[in-house]
């Protein structure tokens, strides 16, 4: 059997919101650009970005902040930095309908109008699945045999044996073998500079974990007898998960027995009930860390937290701090996929990163584990946004509901940029859009890249005061000539073409 055909794996990224706010060029919150995956602006052109065949083996996925991600075999794409323009693609039969892609590789095979197969996978998870598949397609294999037997050598049926493989930090599942009828198995592993790590499990049995199988051990002994495995009887651990506060029973919050807390691999997992109760089995008779989390509470992981059988263990959690809503169109309809971005504003000297969510279905969407502080909330598709940002205050352990109306078509700005006789532009150059208010802009860079005349379009750009700026890679480039900033009105769907071309130079430092 090869493990590496299926499309569908379970890959656990486990990280509070809060992690993500960090250091980041205070910029990157200034400005506006379209960043929803559906846009209503009117490509002319087709990206230079955009390869005219699709890449052999590309994979697709979609970000947080709703644009898609591509990476092609022949040499993985880069994400594009905060300045650069995004490439963005849109249906020649059907303006409306766009893709915008965060990756230097916008390949076709992302769009969803093309007749060939698509190549856009539908969660992070397969994403990462299929990136190994496709990497590792012309590895060799290793062959791994094994049995699983009781403690009395009474072969068993039926065991589950999960693979894993870590790359570096990337830890990816490659799906399950289940042993014969005889207690054997064999995986068919690809040969490479990484490791696996099996987790044999069966009902009322003890879950063995095996960590970090190297390939090129495995191949020197693929000759060998098959490896054995003895299972033996569970321990169990029963409790109840409560609130910390009033002692009421926390239900369906997620229980997992872990070997150490920084352990990716759980040992067993479980449910709490409705009256707050759960029991861990496939326990060995050994101390464990648990880690219980729950939508709307405070994740906690306990270090050796109890030793297997334990019959009363206590799990108390505290409320998390909740921001959820629902997204509207100006018809006061439900606006599916739309994005949302909440910006914390008031942490002094550190410029924090957003947090993006995307609507469901039904246009609703909710986030927790936030800062308590004064946020600015906003929704955009396409060019449309919410305007004003929704400002809300935060507090320890609160659940704030709101509602954001897609009533604010964003303003487009128009220009030229030509470089001073004996300068000549990189095809990289780019005009931006820098906001003098920085927890008023959506946070989006402002980017408009510049065509072979020098013309650039930047769309969707809310009301307010921009300074102009025009850089080539990381490089800011001097104005010599033209306007420096740029006025955008309130009204909305209002195109702001600069009175005359912007003439640039190198910086003379340089």
């Amino acid at each position: 059997m090869i493990l590496y055909s299926s499309p569908v794996f379970s890959y656990s990224v486990r990280q509070p919101v809060l992690a993500r706010f960090g250091l980041c060029a205070a910029v990157a919150l200034l400005f506006a650009l379209p960043a929803c995956k559906r846009s209503i602006r009117v490509s002319k052109a087709r990206p230079a970005d955009v390869t005219s065949a699709s890449p052999r083996g590309v994979l697709c996925v979609e970000q947080p902040d709703a644009c898609l991600y591509c990476v092609g075999r022949e040499g993985e794409a880069a994400f594009l930095e905060t300045f650069q323009s995004q490439p963005r693609v849109c249906d020649p039969k059907d303006p409306e309908e766009c893709v915008e892609f965060c990756s230097t590789l916008a390949p076709p095979c992302a769009l969803p109008w093309t007749p060939e197969p698509h190549c856009v996978l539908d969660s992070q998870l397969a994403f990462h699945r299929a990136l190994f598949n496709r990497d590792t397609a012309d590895r060799p294999e290793v062959a791994f045999s094994g049995r699983v037997t009781d403690e009395t050598g009474h072969r068993l049926e039926g065991v589950h044996v999960d693979i894993w493989v870590a790359r570096g930090t990337q830890f990816t599942s490659l799906g399950d073998e289940v042993s014969a009828k005889d207690g054997t198995f064999k995986l068919h592993l690809r040969n490479g500079p990484w490791t696996y790590s099996l987790r044999l499990r069966r009902t009322g049995l003890a879950s063995e974990i095996v960590d970090r199988l190297a390939p090129d051990k495995l191949a020197a002994s693929s000759a060998a007898p098959a490896r054995i495995f003895r299972m033996g009887a569970e321990s169990v651990a029963r409790g109840r998960v409560v609130d910390a506060e009033t002692g009421a029973p926390v239900a369906d919050a997620l229980l997992q027995a872990v070997r150490t807390p920084e352990d990716p691999l759980e040992v067993s997992e479980t449910r709490s009930g409705a009256d707050g109760a759960f029991m861990l089995g496939g326990l060995e008779a050994h101390r464990y860390s648990l880690r219980v989390s729950k939508f709307g509470w405070k994740s906690v992981t306990t270090k050796n937290a109890f030793s297997a059988p334990a019959a009363r263990l206590t799990v108390k959690l505290s409320h998390g701090t909740v921001i959820r809503g629902m997204v509207h169109n100006a018809d006061g309809k439900p606006e599916p996929n739309a994005t949302v971005a909440a910006v914390l504003s008031d942490v002094p000297g550190a410029p924090t990163l957003p947090i993006f969510w995307t609507t469901d279905s039904e246009g609703s969407f909710a986030q927790d584990h936030f800062a308590p502080g004064t946020y600015y909330l906003w929704a955009r598709r396409g060019d449309m946004l919410a305007y004003p940002p929704e400002k809300i205050e935060l507090v320890e352990k609160g659940d704030v509901t709101v509602e954001l109306r897609l009533d604010h078509k964003g303003a487009r700005v128009t220009g030229q940029v030509i470089p001073r006789p004996g300068y000549h532009l990189a095809s990289d150059a780019r005009a931006l859009l820098l906001g003098r208010a920085p927890s008023l802009g959506f946070p989006r860079p402002a980017v408009g890249a510049l065509d072979q005349d020098g013309h650039f379009l930047v769309a969707g750009v809310l009301p307010g005061r921009y300074e102009l700026s025009v850089r080539e890679g990381t490089r800011t480039l001097t104005i010599a000539q033209g306007p420096r900033d740029v006025e955008v009105p309130i009204d909305p769907d209002t195109t702001v073409a600069l009175p005359e071309p912007v003439v640039v130079r190198a910086q003379l430092a340089e």
